[in-house]
C-alpha cells in the first residue's frame, strides 16, 4: 500500500470515528508541479528560519506547532491546501510514535493523560507528504549528528512505494479534531 492509499484510508477512519476533517481532502487533486513543490520547500525553509529554527535539535518534538504553522503559511502565501495528518513512522525494527485505532479510541475516551503517542505532518492537496520534524527527532533518538533545517524538510510523493527498511509514514487520522480532543493542542481561529 502506498502513502496515497493509506491517506485515503485515514480520511475514512477519521470520519468513522466521528472526528471532523477541517476541509474535505478527497478526491486528491492532480499532482503539484515541480516548481510548486520547490516553492513549498523554500517557503518551509523561510518560515522555519523566521521562527528561529536552525538545526534538527530545534525541530525535534515540535511536530504539532511546526506543521500547524506551515499549514497556515502554505495557504497564505502559496494558496496550497494541506491537511494535518496524525500517525506514526514504521521501520521493520522500530516504530516512532506507534499508534493504533485502539489507542486512538482510548485517548478519545480518556483525554489529557499526557501519554499521547502520535506524530504529526502535513499531506498536501495532491497527496504529497511534507514532514519537517521526523528526521530531526530521529537524529536525537538514533544519536545522529545535527543537521541544518533545510536537510530536515521531507517531501515524499504519494505514489512512492513503502519500504520498511528505509521507513515510511502511516497516517491514521486527518485534521486537528483528534489533537484538540486529546488535549495535545488548542487551535484558536478567532485572531
Amino acid at each position: 500500500m502506498n502513502y496515497k492509499e493509506r491517506f485515503i484510508k485515514a480520511v475514512l477512519a477519521t470520519k468513522e470515528l466521528g472526528l471532523k476533517v477541517d476541509k474535505e481532502p478527497l478526491p486528491i487533486e492532480k499532482a503539484l508541479s515541480k516548481s510548486k513543490l520547490q516553492s513549498i520547500q523554500l517557503l518551509c525553509f523561510e518560515v522555519l528560519k523566521f521562527r528561529g529554527y536552525s538545526y534538527s535539535s530545534d525541530l525535534a518534538q515540535k511536530c504539532i506547532p511546526v506543521h500547524l504553522d506551515l499549514k497556515h503559511f502554505l495557504k497564505l502565501y502559496l494558496d496550497v491546501d494541506s491537511y494535518i495528518t496524525v500517525g506514526d513512522r514504521y521501520w521493520d525494527d522500530y516504530v516512532y510514535c506507534e499508534m493504533s485505532y485502539e489507542s486512538i479510541k482510548d485517548e478519545l475516551a480518556n483525554p489529557g493523560r499526557g501519554d499521547l503517542k502520535a506524530h504529526v505532518w502535513l499531506t498536501l492537496s495532491d497527496g504529497t507528504l511534507l514532514d519537517c520534524t521526523a528526521e530531526a527527532h530521529a537524529d536525537l533518538i538514533f544519536g545522529r549528528p545535527e543537521y541544518p533545517i533545510e536537510q530536515c524538510i521531507m517531501l515524499i510523493k504519494p505514489t512512492e512505494v513503502n519500504d520498511a527498511k528505509k521507513g515510511f509514514h502511516r497516517p491514521y487520522l486527518v485534521g486537528i479534531d483528534f489533537l484538540e480532543k486529546s488535549g495535545a493542542c488548542r487551535v484558536d481561529f478567532s485572531l
